[in-house]
């Protein structure tokens, strides 16, 4: 279960030899870009978190939870285009 705000991540040889070139160029460390993917990715394991949550509160209500996710990406996916629409458009 995670209870802290750190978990220790091995990555194999060549992804760490991957993100190494990766910083050469860009100046992004590992743990920024991991750190970045996982929040990116946070609506993914809400929805899934969400979607089990809801099929198992009614056992014999024969949920499918397949289709609960979807309907839960969907309705995030929503959430997130309206939040880009009211964000104010920034020119440099």
């Amino acid at each position: 279960m995670a209870t802290k705000s750190f978990v220790k991540v091995e990555l194999q040889p060549e992804t760490v030899e991957l993100f190494d070139r990766y910083h050469k160029y860009t100046g992004t460390s590992p743990e920024f870009y991991i750190q970045q993917l996982v929040e990116k990715t946070l609506p993914t394991v809400q929805a899934m978190v969400d979607a089990m949550d809801e099929a198992s509160a009614d056992p014999d209500a024969n949920i499918d939870v397949m289709e609960v996710f979807g309907r839960k990406m969907a309705e995030a996916a929503l959430v997130q285009k309206n939040a880009a629409q009211d964000e104010p458009l920034v020119v440099n």
